[in-house]
């Protein structure tokens, strides 16, 4: 009999330690695949910042490849580009045209500004004219400032572009018009200014109020100033669209007026200009 419980009692013993092994290796099983799981969450993880990380120095080095490339470019710019050179020594003329006729006006960065900035000064009675249209963006602002003061506005063109080059990159034709763009509150003449602006202005008496030069070439800004100079009253407003601040400026619409003003003693101030453009605004004065 006590051989028999001394029996029973080691197998539930063993029973008891079995179930004690058992639970140990369940929860170390558990443990390992918790760890193994937060391991592998982990290098998951470091990969992706890896691969973010390598992904960001191969963007880096395109962009350094890319800037390096800019720098070479921008070194054989200065060193060779005569375009460039060109355009450094314009805007280094006329810097110097603006310390001497106009260092305190107002200056502008958009062409439009200045444009804008000329109509406001508009305060005597006459036509508003614009001599070269093309699409009409800037007829557009003449005439949304002008017409409502009562001011007659038209804008000149032929519509079949420059009638001869004017500088590199504009040659005749340039600016050619497919139709004829619509202005509210604006009428159009088409032709040359020589065949249209004396029977215009034959037609129409009294003073020019403003004139938007953008003929960019010499000879037609000459014909106009010949046309509409004995119109010009003080307090007339011009401004020229390609004054200066471009290879050959001196050459064209500066050169037309400076002969203008020689030959007829007219009295002006440079009021404004673009300062990193070419637009200049003149003002007819006693």
């Amino acid at each position: 009999m006590f051989n028999g419980f001394r029996k029973s009692a080691r197998l539930k013993v063993q029973r008891a330690v079995d179930e004690v092994v058992r639970e140990s290796d369940r929860k170390a099983r558990i443990e390992n695949e918790n760890r193994h799981d937060q391991i592998l969450a982990e290098l998951t993880a470091y990969n992706g910042e890896m691969l973010r990380v390598l992904r960001e120095l191969a963007e880096a080095r395109e962009q350094v490849a890319v800037l390096g490339q800019r720098l070479d470019d921008a070194e054989q710019r200065v060193r060779r580009d005569i375009t460039h050179a060109l355009d450094v020594r314009a805007a280094d003329e006329s810097a110097r045209f603006v310390l001497e006729h106009m260092p305190t006006v107002p200056t502008f960065r958009d062409p439009h500004d200045t444009l804008r900035y000329g109509l406001e000064l508009v305060k005597v009675d006459g036509l508003a004219l614009e001599f070269g249209v093309a699409s009409g963006t800037t007829l557009r602002i003449v005439s949304e400032a002008l017409q409502p003061t009562g001011h007659d506005v038209w804008g000149f063109d032929v519509w079949t572009g420059l009638p001869e080059a004017w500088r590199t990159g504009f040659p005749a034709g340039e600016f050619a018009q497919q139709s004829l763009p619509a202005v509210p509150g604006a009428r159009l003449v088409s032709g040359l200014f020589e065949d249209s602006l004396p029977g215009f202005l034959a037609d129409r008496p009294g003073p020019v109020a403003f004139a938007h030069l953008d003929a960019d070439l010499y000879s037609s800004t000459r014909t106009v100033l010949d046309l509409i100079g004995d119109r010009l009253v003080p307090g007339s407003v011009l401004v020229f669209d390609e004054y200066f601040n471009y290879p050959g400026w001196q050459n064209h619409e500066h050169r037309a007026w400076m002969e203008f003003v020689a030959r007829t003693g007219v009295r002006f101030d440079y009021v404004a200009y673009t300062a990193d453009h070419e637009q200049v605004v003149v003002l007819i004065r006693e």
